[in-house]
């Protein structure tokens, strides 16, 4: 699945989210990497680094389709130069208009990091920045496919994750790889990919993935369900015995079992007593009265007073 989404099989917002432990900026770049491939302009708003660093590793083919919007050097807008990015302008209506002004082709839009908005930003008007970008920019003639963004989970209240998680089409959680998994040229990671698609279906898949030279992203294959690999199962010791160590007996020994198997159980009939219970009787019935001395018989006709 991680394949596909690099390959552009999802529109909408894209949260690549990982941790102090596990890094996503690899994988962040293997998407961008793979958008500039298929042609697509990709604007890039890089908060966390320089422009340089993000860079690094590209090629040429890919550096060309790359629009870098700068608010890593004057975020604040305090030398007044007015050439980069600044915190103001994370507006729907601003980026539309600086996105419109650079190209008017299918874009990609990346935000490097979404972390460094939220913490900045009141959370309320970044996921409402989020949502209205793509039909703003629609307007505005400019088709913005998708936006990547990279988001540090350990920075912020599992509320705000949920949101986030909520407001995006596609969630992948990266998290380091068991040592005996090997990645060949690059580092082996688990990717915890949830996929909301617009049938309605919502896909979730965890693969090992790794990131080779030139940012080319390379699926190892899947987990198996219960998320263990085979080594890493022969490696959980077995279930205790709940059974084990008591001091009287909960099991049953064979004879035991044949005898307890053979008491019938309660209303449970033998076909001897189904057959006669369900016997239908051919003669008629009938109904025998014999009166008891105490019972109070008057034989006279009670309607006699009657004139009829």
């Amino acid at each position: 699945m991680l394949a596909e989404l690099a390959a552009g099989a999802a529109e909408g917002l894209l949260l690549i989210q990982d941790s102090a432990s596990c890094e996503g900026r690899t994988l962040l770049k293997s998407f961008v990497a793979a958008s500039a491939q298929r042609g697509e302009s990709v604007h890039v708003l890089g908060f966390d680094i320089p422009e340089e660093e993000f860079k690094a590793g590209f090629s040429t083919t890919v550096t060309s389709q790359l629009l870098y919007h700068d608010a890593f050097r004057d975020p604040l807008g305090w030398t007044g130069q007015g050439r980069g990015l600044a915190l103001d302008d994370f507006a729907s209506s601003e980026l539309v208009a600086r996105l419109a002004a650079a190209t008017q082709e299918p874009s990609t839009v990346v935000l490097d990091s979404l972390s460094w908005l939220l913490l900045r930003l009141p959370f309320p008007l970044v996921c409402q920045v989020l949502a209205q970008l793509p039909r703003r920019a629609k307007v505005a003639d400019l088709k913005i496919t998708r936006i990547v963004a990279l988001l540090h989970g350990d920075l912020h209240q599992p509320g705000q994750l949920e949101a986030l998680h909520a407001l995006a089409r596609v969630v992948v959680k990266v998290a380091p790889a068991p040592e005996a998994v090997l990645g060949g040229d690059g580092a082996a990671r688990v990717a915890a990919t949830l996929h909301k698609r617009r049938g309605g279906k919502v896909v979730r898949k965890r693969e090992y993935f790794t990131v080779l030279p030139n940012w080319v992203l390379r699926c190892l294959g899947e987990l198996p369900e219960d998320g263990l690999s085979r080594e890493e199962d022969a490696q959980v010791p077995a279930t205790a015995d709940p059974t084990a160590n008591l001091t009287f007996n909960l099991r049953l020994s064979e004879a035991e079992r044949r005898v307890k198997e053979a008491v019938p159980l309660p209303y449970q009939f033998s076909e001897e007593k189904k057959s006669s219970l369900l016997q239908t009787s051919t003669s008629l019935g009938k109904i025998y009265y014999e009166p008891d001395a105490a019972d109070d018989i008057d034989e006279e006709d009670p309607d006699d007073d009657l004139d009829v």
